[in-house]
């Protein structure tokens, strides 16, 4: 029932009808019954003009208004979906009957702005974590880069400090790649670094060990959870599939380091001295003829167990 209309009938019930009755009376000359008539209605109307007004009111408006605030708190709870039935649109509504259409189609706006912010954060998220997971990977190569590197090799230190894992880091370098370079072109030189970070890939197990892109022409593998014997094995694996590619010139140098190395307690100190040993142990490889693989253990010079090519400990 519109406004207005409900409006009418209370007025007619409590003016107009009253009013008809007292026409009626002094139409019959019932001036005694008409005064009583009118005392009553007087006094009758100042007890119930405030319960008349908040009835009035409550018919009018708040009911409107509740039903108004309980649809804000639906959708503010997150139900999205609450509906307001609201009857057919017509020309001739009342205003209040305007507001409420229009306050409905506002929050729904909202809501569904808010559904397309947040479909747009969850949008960005997955972008930001996507850059974030690029930056980390060599561009040329697509396996980790240096940076990641960085952050790996102090993750893996930390554990080896807390729950005692072994890990071990070999650097590997490329012997004659400026000759490929110089000879054949950087296309050449760039081919070539794809397929040693591709034999990288294929000899490391997926999300144990992290091989990667130091820069240039030099790689290195982070190995975890294996012995020294294991880790050497490895670097011996790749240093024969390299050489299997039948490059004219070119060969690996391959150093090895275990950590956590003798600087327990500090995870920086632990990875500073982890990429010292396996560089000094890599310079000794290139060094001592190339072609080879030097480890470097902390507590002094130990050869593996009849390991696969060539192997030099670095003391």
């Amino acid at each position: 029932m519109k406004v207005d209309t409900k409006l009418s009938l209370i007025l007619g019930l409590t003016v107009l009808a009253p009013m008809a009755a007292a026409l009626f009376l002094a139409y019959g000359n019932r001036m005694e019954q008409l005064e009583l008539f009118l005392c009553v209605f007087i006094i009758a109307f100042a007890i119930a003009l405030k319960p008349l007004a908040n009835y009035l009111g409550n018919v009018i408006f708040m009911a409107d208004i509740r039903a108004m605030n309980n649809f804000c708190l639906r959708v503010k709870q997150g139900d999205y979906d609450a509906e307001w039935p609201l009857p057919p649109e017509g020309d001739d509504e009342h205003e209040l009957m305007q507001l409420k259409r229009n306050f409905y189609w506002m929050v729904h706006a909202i809501a569904s702005r808010e559904d397309w912010l947040r479909c747009r954060l969850n949008d960005t998220a997955q972008s930001m974590e996507k850059f974030e997971q690029l930056s980390f990977l060599d561009g040329l190569t697509r396996i980790s880069n240096r940076r990641f590197f960085e952050i790996r090799v102090r993750e893996m230190a930390a554990r080896a400090l807390e729950r005692g894992e072994a890990f071990h880091l070999m650097m590997i370098d490329c012997d004659g790649f400026k000759g490929v370079n110089d000879t054949l072109g950087h296309m050449a030189g760039d081919d070539l670094l794809i397929r040693l970070a591709e034999i990288l890939r294929l000899s490391t197990r997926e999300e144990k060990d992290t091989p990667f892109r130091y820069g240039g022409d030099e790689f290195g593998v982070l190995v975890a959870g294996v012995s020294r014997r294991g880790a050497v094995e490895l670097a011996e694996r790749i240093r024969r599939r390299f050489a299997d590619l039948g490059i004219p010139g070119t060969s690996l140098s391959v150093g090895v380091a275990e950590g956590p190395g003798p600087l327990l307690g500090d995870v920086e100190l632990v990875a500073e001295e982890l990429k010292r040993a396996a560089d000094d142990a890599l310079y000794a490889a290139k060094n001592g003829g190339k072609n080879r693989v030097v480890t470097a253990w902390a507590d002094g010079p130990e050869q593996p167990a009849a390991p696969a090519g060539p192997v030099v400990s670095a003391g």
